[in-house]
C-alpha cells in the first residue's frame, strides 16, 4: 500500500499570479478542492477551496461593496496560499501518509519526487485505499469481529483453519489492539463463500467471542 498506487498523477496546478476567481473556476470545473501552486516548475504553495471561499482583502472592513468586489476580482492565489506545504513521496506507505496528514491536519499531500511535483494524495484517496485493504470493496463478503482476542499465534491459526474447513475465502484480516480499552484486542476479518452462521457456531464452539457479523451486498 504505497502512495504511488493511489495518488492522482500530474495534478492540476496554478501559478502564484492566478486570480482567485479563476482558481475557483478551475476547482469547480474539475471537481477538486485543492490546487498545488507552482512557479517555474517548483512547488511554492497550495490553496484549498475553503481558503478561496474565505479570501478577503486585508482592509475589507473599511471598503464599500464596490471597492470590495473590485479588490476580490484582482486578488491572486499568492495572497492566500499556504506556503509551508506538507508533502510526501511516491514510495511512502499509505499508513505514513495518513499519519502525516492527521498530525498536520491537512486533507491533501502533494507528492514530490526529486524536487518535482508528480502527484497529489487526498484524504479521499486514503479512504479508498484503506477500504480496499480492509476488504470492504468486496461485494457479498462477510465481516466478523472477534472480541477480546488472544495474543497467541495459535489462536490466529485456529481461526484460519476454521475458515478453511468451511471452504471459505479469506478476504482480509486485521488485529486491532487497545479496543475499546488498553490491553484489549479485536480480530477483524472478512470472508466470502461460506455461511456466516456456520462459521459463528464453529468459532463459538472453540471459545471465541463473536461480537459482530455484518455483510456487504
Amino acid at each position: 500500500m504505497f502512495v504511488k498506487y493511489w495518488m492522482k498523477s500530474d495534478p492540476i496546478t496554478v501559478t502564484p499570479d492566478t486570480l482567485v476567481i479563476d482558481a475557483k473556476k478551475i476547482m469547480k470545473n474539475n471537481n477538486i478542492r485543492r490546487l498545488p501552486v507552482t512557479r517555474a516548475g517548483q512547488l511554492v504553495g497550495i490553496v484549498t477551496l475553503a481558503g478561496l471561499r474565505e479570501a478577503q482583502p486585508s482592509k475589507a472592513t473599511t471598503l464599500s461593496i464596490h471597492e470590495l468586489n473590485y479588490l476580490l476580482a484582482k486578488m491572486t492565489v499568492e495572497e492566500i496560499m499556504t506556503r509551508e506545504v506538507i508533502t510526501c513521496t511516491p514510495d511512502m506507505t499509505m499508513e505514513k501518509a495518513a499519519l502525516i496528514g492527521t498530525r498536520h491536519r491537512v486533507g491533501a499531500l502533494p507528492v514530490m519526487q526529486k524536487g518535482k511535483l508528480v502527484g497529489i494524495i487526498t484524504e479521499s484517496d486514503i479512504y479508498r485505499a484503506f477500504l480496499h485493504m480492509l476488504g470492504a470493496t468486496h461485494k457479498h463478503s462477510i465481516r466478523f469481529t472477534l472480541d477480546n482476542f488472544s495474543r497467541s499465534q495459535d489462536d490466529l491459526i485456529k481461526v484460519l483453519e476454521a475458515i478453511r474447513s468451511l471452504d471459505g475465502v479469506l478476504v482480509s484480516l486485521t488485529l486491532v489492539d487497545d479496543v475499546p480499552i488498553e490491553g484489549r484486542r479485536e480480530l477483524v476479518f472478512r470472508v466470502k463463500d461460506l455461511k456466516p452462521e456456520e462459521l459463528r457456531a464453529k468459532l463459538e464452539s472453540q471459545g471465541y467471542v463473536v461480537a459482530n457479523i455484518s455483510t456487504i451486498d
